[in-house]
């Protein structure tokens, strides 16, 4: 796999596979009906899959449209020929609305200052309305509901498509039960106020697997998509982890004199005999630091890791292992012979949720694509 990357790259890689994409996003677009708009969600570059390269894919897999939650992930989609609509969450401050109008998305209006700062732009603006139903993050919460549609009904240049809100607390049915009594509020608000037949939209990838009552017209997973459901969701649908590997290779391989002060228990058992290995991968690649333990793969046997990571090292216990030279594959998330360290596996390791693990990888080293999708045109 190495010689997939550039001469001069630090190894250091992660493996996407797209066919697993694909299939994801047939999944999800089986739960929906087909006026259903399925907007997939790429937010953080794709949770690190990578925007530009994931987006055809996803679209000629059933996905309809886009969300993002940055202006430069819509830049990427766009680079990428991919002309479908873009949702751009709200991520950005009123003295960015003509920006965000220049680029043509669906802007959001979640509060008053964004309401008057996309009205006075000199050009039509699709809007999708962010209301709070309990999250207590943005949108405008119940007893701005009235004033603000009465605003947006008065806004000649905004043209509103949508109303979606995100859940709170997705492992209680009482808070969603509650939470969604609340959005049918804000709808029926906004149709007193004038909007009718408007895309509502409150199930993200949680929602949709534990409440499909609440695909409404529009739906817009994102974790779904890359196969990063956790406990207890994952086994809700058959979704396929979109990050295939994660890997790097061996610096140095070498055995710690007996008299070295190291800092080890097995070194401290039998001075001596602890052979240790190097390899190219740290923190600075989205390895956490802390806490310490972990294992990886290498020759198809598991090594446990030494220590807290390093920004661009980490030292593996090579000992029962024969043969590890420089140069040898390591894995630390994907499967190596018959042994294999799973994405799920990996969160437990490092006690972090997988929709940060797994992009602080992938987002920090080269990324490498496989399966018949990765030649789409």
């Amino acid at each position: 796999m190495h010689r997939l990357l550039p001469r001069d790259a630090r190894p250091a890689w992660s493996v996407m596979d797209l066919d697993a994409l694909a299939h994801n996003v047939r999944v999800i677009r089986a739960m929906l009906r087909p006026s259903d708009r399925f907007y997939a969600v790429c937010k953080n570059n794709a949770y690190g899959c990578g925007t530009s390269e994931t987006a055809r894919v996803m679209l000629q897999a059933g996905a309809d449209a886009f969300a993002v939650s940055d202006p430069e992930d819509a830049q990427r989609i766009r680079a990428a020929g991919v002309d479908a609509p873009i949702l751009l969450y709200a991520s950005t401050c009123p003295d960015m609305a003509d920006a965000v109008a220049d680029l043509g998305l669906i802007a959001t209006v979640h509060d008053f200052a964004s309401l008057d700062a996309l009205s006075r732009v000199r050009k039509p603006v699709q809007v999708h309305v962010e209301v709070d139903c309990g999250y207590g993050r943005l949108g405008f919460t119940p007893d701005e509901w009235p004033t603000a549609f009465a605003q947006l009904r008065a806004a000649p240049g905004l043209s509103v498509v949508g109303l979606y809100t995100h859940l709170a607390s997705v492992e209680t049915a009482a808070a969603v039960s509650q939470q969604a009594q609340l959005f049918q509020r804000a709808a029926d608000a906004a149709e007193t106020a004038g909007f009718s037949d408007l895309e509502r939209m409150a199930a993200s990838s949680r929602v949709m697997l534990g409440y499909p009552e609440l695909n409404l017209n529009a739906v817009n997973p994102g974790r779904m998509l890359y196969g990063m459901v956790e406990d207890p969701w994952r086994h809700h649908a058959d979704l396929r982890p979109v990050v295939k590997a994660i890997k790097s290779r061996v610096l140095q391989v070498k055995t710690i004199p007996a008299s070295f002060p190291m800092d080890d228990p097995r070194h401290a058992a039998a001075p001596g005999t602890l052979r240790t290995a190097v390899i190219a991968f740290g923190f600075k690649d989205g390895l956490p630091r802390e806490p310490a333990g972990g294992t990886v793969l290498v020759r198809g046997r598991r090594a446990r890791i030494i220590g807290l990571r390093a920004t661009e090292h980490t030292i593996i216990d090579v000992t029962d292992i024969p043969g590890v030279a420089v140069g040898d594959e390591v894995v630390v998330v994907g499967a190596q012979g018959a042994e294999e360290i799973s994405g799920h596996e990996a969160v437990s390791m490092y006690r972090m949720a997988m929709i940060e693990l797994l992009p602080r990888m992938t987002l920090n080293t080269l990324r490498v694509y496989e399966g018949a999708e990765a030649g789409i045109s």
